[in-house]
């Protein structure tokens, strides 16, 4: 089990579903820096932001299962 940090895991989610940080903020309702900084952990997004984030962006298409915790992600790669 390989446990990400939660922007780093937003990253490889909106990359590999050919998405740009842009297309991201934008549907979220949020600047494109404060995104880039979210993905980079130097922001914490708020719960509205993380909700509407997770809605955004497609699972990894390998992954079978998330578990988060509070700025983690554990995610299982079957």
């Amino acid at each position: 089990m390989t446990v990400l940090p939660i922007g780093l895991l937003w990253k490889l989610r909106r990359v590999a579903a050919g998405l740009r940080q842009q297309d991201v903020a934008r549907s979220v309702g949020i600047s494109t820096t404060r995104y880039s900084a979210i993905e980079r952990g130097e922001e914490t997004p708020n719960e509205t932001d993380r909700m509407l984030i997770e809605k955004t962006l497609p699972l990894l298409p390998q992954t079978t299962e998330r578990l988060r915790t509070d700025e983690t992600v554990q995610v299982v790669v079957g």
